[in-house]
């Protein structure tokens, strides 16, 4: 029997369309990037959770210049961070954004684009465009 380690198991889950995060069973925080311990109290009581693919944009920016030579001629291209329903934050890309709209507080929801050779996660605006309500 093969062991995977965490970001292996993150990505065989990406790999058939399902975005999957870990909650600690000690503490009850949820993250991504996949990882050993619990980045709150370091226990290594996880668990593997499947994500409703729902969240809403808490930044984005939009790229003119690529920061890498693979990117050059995919200019522009954005950059954004999504919090999902469940908890866990990640940086992703959104597909389609509308020129000259601002989408932070906007819902999206998750999908899969082939990129590179991979199924790569991504978002799209949701079609109930109405923002969430965030709270300080």
């Amino acid at each position: 029997m093969t062991v995977l380690s965490p970001a292996e198991e993150y990505r065989a889950a990406l790999d058939t369309h399902r975005l999957t995060f870990q909650r600690c069973g000690a503490c009850g925080h949820a993250w991504l990037p996949a990882r050993s311990e619990c980045p709150a109290c370091w226990s290594d009581d996880l668990t593997r959770e499947d994500a409703s693919g729902g969240g809403t944009v808490v930044s984005w920016v939009v790229f003119h210049v690529a920061f890498d030579e693979r990117y050059k001629g995919r200019t522009p291209y954005n950059v954004a961070l999504i919090d999902l329903d469940e908890g866990p934050r990640l940086v992703t890309n959104i597909i389609e954004i509308p020129a000259e709209e601002d989408i932070i507080g906007r819902r999206v929801t998750l999908c899969f684009q082939e990129d590179m050779g991979r199924e790569l996660l991504r978002f799209q605006l949701a079609e109930d465009a109405t923002t969430s309500q965030q709270t300080d």
